[in-house]
């Protein structure tokens, strides 16, 4: 390309200016390779689910008992949780916090509802809402910053 642009002959300089676009053209791969590093994750996910990639290339597997442990709220921040659809034997799952990690569970490990389809279209994702369970008043006393627990041990005679 930067030989027709010089008219083909080695013995001319080459112009400024197709000197700097030949190296926004090398520099431009970089550039979405980092993009992509950082808000492509998503983008590549999706791609996946539309092309029917495999699932373990897109989604980790994880048993219904480790989801219900996951959906359960240990912080006061819980993320935004989604069910996705259901391919095959297995019903998909987003958790949304900084980033998106995506599960998928066996349709025998986890019920739902009124399945449909995986679907890449976050928009016909199903929110799902994570509830905090009352804490008993009684272990929270319990295990306050100031409480002390007490150690018993039978006395060695």
């Amino acid at each position: 390309m930067l030989v027709m642009s010089c008219g083909g002959h080695s013995n001319k300089s080459v112009p400024e200016s197709a000197k700097v676009g030949a190296s926004v053209v090398a520099a431009s791969p970089v550039i979405l390779v980092g993009g992509s590093m950082i808000g492509g994750r998503k983008i590549a996910q999706k791609s996946a689910i539309v092309t029917k990639a495999p699932a373990k290339w897109f989604a980790e597997e994880i048993s219904g008992e480790r989801l219900r442990t996951l959906m359960m709220p240990t912080g006061k921040i819980t993320g935004k949780w989604s069910y996705m659809g259901s391919r095959v034997d297995h019903h998909f799952f987003s958790h949304e916090i900084l980033g998106r990690d995506i599960y998928r569970v066996l349709k025998t490990q986890y019920e739902v509802k009124d399945p449909f389809p995986l679907t890449w279209q976050n928009s016909k994702w199903r929110s799902i809402e994570i509830k905090w369970e009352p804490y008993d008043p009684e272990w929270l006393e319990r295990f306050r910053n100031d409480a002390r627990i007490e150690l018993h041990a039978e006395d060695d005679q």
